[in-house]
Order: C-alpha cells, then sequence, then structure tokens
C-alpha cells in the first residue's frame, strides 16, 4: 500500500482510474461559496465538456445564483461576484438543465471529485427530494495522478498543470478548468496506459 490509497475513495460511483482509458465522458468542475453545502455553502458555476472519442464535442457552462452574497475571497478566487449571479437561475433550472445536457448515465470526470460530488449531491436532494444522490459513475483525476505517481507529494490542478505543460495559471473559472482537467486525462492515459502497454 502507498501512501496515498488511504485517501480512495470507497464511493460505489467510483471508477478504478487504471483500469482502462475512458472514451466517451465528461469532465466537470464547480465553483461554490464554500467548502461544504452541509454548512451553508452554495454551488455558483458548473462548468463541462463532453468528449466522443477522446474528442470535445460540446461545452457547459452556466453561473447558478445561490441566494446569497458570493463571499469576498471567493470573488477574489474566482472573479465571480454577487452582481454576478443575481440574475442567473438558481440552483433546481440549473441542476435541470444541466442533466438534460448530460445525459443518462454518463460518466464523470472531475479532480478532486469528491468536492464536486458534495455539491452535487446535495443540489440533486434539492431538485429531485427522491434522489438521494448524483447517479452518475465518476473518474477521479486527483486519485490517478497519485496512482500513477506515488512519489510525489503534491498534485493539485495548479500543480498538474505546470508539470505537464498544459498551461501555467489555474484559472478557477469552472469551464476552464474543466478543459485542463481533460487536457491532463488525456496526458496521465497516454503517460499510463502506453507505458503499460511497452512493458
Amino acid at each position: 500500500m502507498n501512501y496515498w490509497d488511504k485517501y480512495q475513495s470507497t464511493d460505489p460511483r467510483r471508477i478504478p482510474p487504471l483500469d482502462a482509458p475512458l472514451i466517451d465522458y465528461v469532465v466537470l468542475d464547480t465553483e461554490t461559496t464554500g467548502i461544504d453545502p452541509y454548512k451553508g455553502a452554495r454551488l455558483i458555476e458548473i462548468g463541462a465538456v463532453k468528449v466522443q472519442k477522446g474528442r470535445i464535442i460540446d461545452t457547459y457552462s452556466q453561473l447558478i445564483n445561490p441566494l446569497m452574497p458570493v463571499p469576498a475571497h471567493i470573488t477574489q478566487l474566482t472573479g465571480i461576484t454577487t452582481a454576478d449571479i443575481l440574475d442567473q437561475p438558481t440552483v433546481g433550472p440549473t441542476m435541470k438543465d444541466f442533466e438534460k445536457w448530460l445525459g443518462f448515465d454518463t460518466p464523470i470526470l472531475a479532480h478532486n471529485a469528491t468536492f464536486d460530488l458534495k455539491f452535487l449531491d446535495y443540489a440533486t436532494t434539492e431538485t429531485w427530494p427522491n434522489r438521494p444522490q448524483f447517479d452518475h459513475p465518476f473518474l477521479d483525476t486527483l486519485e490517478m495522478s497519485r496512482s500513477i505517481h506515488p512519489e510525489i507529494r503534491h498534485h493539485r490542478v495548479a500543480d498538474l498543470i505546470k508539470r505537464y505543460h498544459v498551461g501555467e495559471v489555474e484559472e478557477h473559472r469552472a469551464l476552464a478548468d474543466a478543459k485542463q482537467e481533460q487536457a491532463l486525462y488525456q496526458i496521465m492515459c497516454k503517460e499510463y496506459f502506453l507505458s503499460k502497454k511497452n512493458r
């Protein structure tokens, strides 16, 4: 067991990242007002890219009105202000629109996916009280990076985009970050699965 194994999710929706590369999937990212929806934090943005046969075919980007002010430190991080979200849809209409765009049972990818899923689970229950969670299988690219390089201590998007020459900065906007995470996934797939094939 390596150092990172203890952080592996036990969620039954989890897709093991090193079993096989995914071909058709959606990479998503969220921006929020804080770190815990069960303590009052809310979604303020969803961004996603839809991938088929390894190529981006569509994108999704939506600001969300959380019915609360955007904290100053979140505005400083993301650039999203309270004024930006005042005329945007609330979480219910957004989730219905996003689920329609996603399609049934579409696998999703996210970096540190448990964070995004915590908010999407909460938003799902808010929108559909009879649904206990956001019912899509997920692959976590944070777990993937840790599995490929357990010897490396830092696996944030900000670290990986520099290591793999994807970009210089993480933008902290949902769609831009989803695009970076898609590029990282493709690079890590090539790094791991091609090297495995050549062993």
